[in-house]
């Protein structure tokens, strides 16, 4: 198999290659002067050949590396060697123009190699599958509604955290039915984007939420990001009377992920001079830094009982 700087060629390929190709696939810039001049103007078995040799630099293909050249080789490819090199190919920046290559082939094809890549593919080429053929919402290639499910459905079972956040965000927006039945699972999954994304689909459709989110945020047995993650939910839809108490319990707490998470909503969402007062006395330097700018007289906050910046230092 290549490893990125050596290509395993074919005897075809060795008797095929042309000599004016040699010297310029043994460098970077070589490689790019044949991607960019020479590869689009030629045709038939000599581009498949070229492309195919191309092919076998896999650090030409970096995701990070942008670089559109590339697509031209995924063009050109023989089908065979685009196949052999599905996995790697999913997770390069060439990515789209395979995944366009493959959507000519028909869908039931392009959804057996995506759901090969899911399987198979590194966590950079699982996460450009959901987002080339289903988040992305400028995408050219659209799926029917089942190759969107079979797709979701491997994904929402991967043992990566960003791979199965990025799934449970889009079913949370298009096949919320694939969550609801179980969502209280998934305010409790490893993926802290995974975990935002249920609670902003059970806030809206079950009633059970709110209270589910005030109770997990104060049981003590879970893990503070999933706590940190329920105080957020109720920071979304309670009121700054409602949910002030609550503030200024957690934003003392000695866990920082929870002290910290309160007073973020208390500075971004819900100022309020209970918390504020609380944050004072919080363990963690950040969290009293906040209560102590908020109720600072010269540039505090009026919603948390300091004041706005300009006023007047009281005399008293």
């Amino acid at each position: 198999m290549p490893n990125g700087n050596e290509p395993t060629l074919t005897a075809c390929e060795h008797d095929t290659r042309e000599p004016s190709w040699t010297a310029a696939l043994t460098t970077a810039s070589g490689r790019r002067w044949l991607r960019r001049a020479v590869l689009p103007v030629l045709e038939g078995p000599r581009a498949t050949t070229l492309a195919n040799l191309l092919l076998g630099f896999r650090d030409d293909f970096r995701s990070e590396q942008r670089d559109f050249s590339t697509r031209t080789v995924v063009e050109r490819a023989a089908q065979a060697t685009l196949a052999a090199n599905l996995e790697w190919l999913a997770g390069s920046n060439a990515a789209l123009a395979l995944w366009e290559r493959l959507a000519e082939e028909g869908i039931t094809s392009l959804v057996s190699a995506a759901l090969r890549v899911l399987r198979r593919g590194d966590t950079r080429a699982r996460e450009l599958v959901l987002t080339v053929l289903i988040a992305d919402p400028t995408r050219e290639i659209v799926l029917p509604p089942w190759a969107e499910r079979a797709l979701l459905l491997v994904a929402l079972a991967d043992g990566d955290e960003v791979v199965r956040g990025l799934a449970v965000e889009i079913a949370a927006g298009r096949w919320p039915e694939l969550l609801l039945p179980d969502w209280q699972r998934w305010t409790r999954d490893g993926s802290g984007r995974a975990r935002r994304a249920t609670w902003r689909l059970a806030l809206r459709v079950d009633a059970r939420a709110r209270e589910r989110a005030a109770a997990l945020a104060f049981a003590e047995e879970e893990p503070a990001d999933v706590r940190a993650d329920a105080l957020w939910a109720l920071g979304q839809v309670l009121t700054t009377a409602e949910i002030a108490p609550l503030l200024a319990r957690l934003i003392q707490h000695p866990r920082p992920e929870l002290a910290e998470a309160a007073a973020e909503l208390l500075w971004t969402r819900h100022r309020h001079p209970q918390p504020a007062r609380a944050a004072l006395a919080s363990p963690h330097p950040r969290v009293r830094e906040i209560g102590e700018r908020l109720l600072d007289p010269r540039h505090g906050s009026p919603a948390a009982g300091g004041a706005r910046p300009g006023m007047p230092v009281p005399w008293w």
